[in-house]
């Protein structure tokens, strides 16, 4: 008895210590868990050092920090952005195309073989300028045929005048009556004959020149083809009808044409047609005469402004569009055939609109954006949405609101720097071990 009682007394002290021992190491656990818990669902959590040189990294990315003097250096300029009404759009895609009313496709008017071509693709040409010199078969047998005329002329001329010469001595002579009335009348009659004789071979010497004459023989070359000087008569001259620009050229030296080929295209560009395409929707709200304004992305800034001339009166099945024209002047020559252009058509509806100048707009990597100033030095450079430009002004759907402060005049400036501090950035970053 006395060996059990020392046994249960020795065995209890280590049964509490080992029960003491579990109960701490479970509230130890738990407490870990908990705060594990807290910590990572708590938003006040404070992020490692990676973390936070990455979220650094992404705001400096977007900001950049220039100083009052080198704002003035650069001519930096900032304006708010306005809330006020702007006219609702129509836009379309396009493409320049020439003035058909303004197109010549100059054929030989008769056979013959070229001898010298005097222009090249892409010349300006003026009214009247040679542009191909060939041996005209029709032409050398109409210079004969005139030649022939000429000399008929001379001919009927010469009688002419014996038969006027015998006229007058006869009025002399059947005074006396050195001659019967008799005889001075059939004198009277020749010369009128001869009289008749001269018009006649003028008239047919008229006919082959209106015919020399649509070869684009001058006065001063038929006065030499009806002289002696018979060499070159078969030349003829292809002329441009109007000043332009040669667009085409389909001839070569020693070529054979004929009537039906046609050797040069010259297209006078000081007006171009620009083709777009306008849903069955906006149709309502087109009409001839109506304002287009043109933008090209090779111009930024820049809007050229046309007339809607034409309206399809039939819808493409495919995509149920009609076909409209609009007439722009290109006086200085910067829209060119085939470019790709933007096509804005104002309509009656206004709404309220922010808009920013267009000189703010800038790309940085595939990307419209803007420079908004946010402090006294600092400029954040934020994405936008834009709609239709008019002229210098261009609304903002989204990444801009009224009031805020866009650079116009140096924005390009601060894109540089922005583009050099990321790449200087990118060139510090330390490799991965």
């Amino acid at each position: 008895m006395v060996m059990e009682s020392q046994a249960g007394a020795t065995g209890r002290p280590g049964l509490r210590r080992a029960l003491l021992f579990g109960i701490v190491a479970a509230v130890a656990l738990t407490v870990i868990v908990v705060v594990g818990r807290i910590r990572s669902s708590s938003p006040a959590a404070a992020p490692d050092g990676a973390k936070a040189e990455a979220m650094q990294n992404k705001t400096s990315a977007d900001v950049v920090t220039i100083s009052g003097e080198a704002q003035e250096t650069i001519g930096l300029t900032v304006v708010s952005a306005e809330e006020r009404p702007f006219i609702a759009m129509i836009q379309t895609t396009g493409v320049v195309m020439p003035n058909e009313t303004r197109v010549a496709r100059i054929r030989p008017l008769a056979p013959g073989r070229v001898e010298e071509v005097h222009i090249r693709v892409g010349d300006r040409v003026n009214a009247g300028q040679p542009l191909v010199t060939y041996d005209n078969i029709e032409m050398g047998q109409l210079a004969g045929e005139y030649r022939a005329a000429a000399a008929g002329v001379e001919r009927a001329q010469a009688e002419a005048d014996v038969a006027r010469r015998a006229l007058e001595r006869g009025d002399r002579l059947v005074e006396s009556g050195g001659i019967s009335r008799a005889e001075y009348e059939r004198r009277d009659a020749e010369q009128k004959r001869a009289l008749a004789a001269i018009s006649t071979e003028r008239a047919a010497m008229a006919i082959v020149e209106q015919k020399l004459r649509r070869f684009g023989v001058a006065s001063a070359d038929l006065s030499r083809l009806s002289s002696a000087e018979v060499g070159g008569s078969s030349r003829g001259v292809l002329r441009a009808a109007f000043a332009g620009v040669v667009t085409a050229t389909n001839v070569a030296p020693g070529d054979s044409v004929d009537t039906q080929r046609e050797l040069v295209t010259v297209a006078d560009l000081s007006t171009v047609w620009v083709l777009g395409d306008i849903y069955q929707k906006d149709l309502g709200a087109v009409t001839r005469g109506q304002e287009a304004l043109i933008t090209v992305e090779s111009y930024p800034g820049q809007t050229f402004n046309g007339r809607i001339t034409y309206i399809s009166d039939v819808l493409d099945p495919a995509s149920r569009t009609a076909k409209v024209r609009a007439e722009v002047p290109n006086r200085d020559g910067r829209l060119r055939l085939q470019m790709f252009v933007s096509m804005q058509v104002p309509t009656g509806d206004t709404r309220s609109t922010i808009v920013i100048p267009s000189t703010a707009i800038q790309e940085i990597d595939e990307q419209t954006v803007v420079f908004v100033q946010t402090g006294v030095d600092t400029f954040e450079k934020r994405a936008v949405a834009l709609g239709p430009a008019q002229r210098d002004t261009v609304p903002v759907l989204e990444g801009v609101k009224a009031g805020d402060r866009v650079v116009t005049t140096g924005a390009f400036m601060l894109k540089s720097k922005l583009k050099a501090s990321s790449i200087e950035a990118e060139g510090e970053e330390p490799e991965k071990q």
